[in-house]
Parts: C-alpha cells; sequence; structure tokens
C-alpha cells in the first residue's frame, strides 16, 4: 500500500480516537450533572421563608401558604 495512504489512515483514526474520548469525558461530565439535579416534583423548588429554620419544598410552602390564608381569613369573619 502507499505510504502516504497509510500516513491519512492513521492520522484519521487518531483523530477519531481522540473524538470519541471527547465525547466521553463529555458524557461523564453530563452524567455528574444529571446526578446533582433533583429528580422532578415538588423537590426542585426550594424556599425558606424568613423565620424558617429549614427549606420548603414547593408542596410544604404551599400547605403553609394555604394554611396562613384560612387563619386570616378565620380571623376577618370572627371580626365581622
Amino acid at each position: 500500500m502507499d505510504e502516504s495512504f497509510l500516513n491519512q489512515y492513521q492520522e484519521h483514526m487518531e483523530m477519531i480516537g481522540k473524538s470519541l474520548q471527547n465525547l466521553a469525558e463529555r458524557s461523564k461530565h453530563m452524567e455528574e450533572a444529571f446526578s446533582k439535579m433533583p429528580p422532578p416534583g415538588a423537590d426542585m423548588v426550594k424556599y425558606k421563608p424568613e423565620g424558617y429554620e429549614d427549606y420548603l419544598n414547593l408542596g410544604q410552602l404551599f400547605d403553609d401558604l394555604y394554611t396562613r390564608l384560612n387563619m386570616l381569613e378565620g380571623r376577618i369573619k370572627e371580626l365581622e
């Protein structure tokens, strides 16, 4: 075989190998990033209201807000 063809073939194979290594590294970084993300649901959003020690997820936050609204509505009805 022609030596220049073999050199080009070797160069192309090295480029393909480097590309595959690059893709594997990028895939590894993506997997690490996704593993740090919470699963879909109420835990994706965390909020720490003023005066609270812990963060609340979205469901807990809505429960707390509705409890407070109901309490305020009850007080308003008592004043009427």
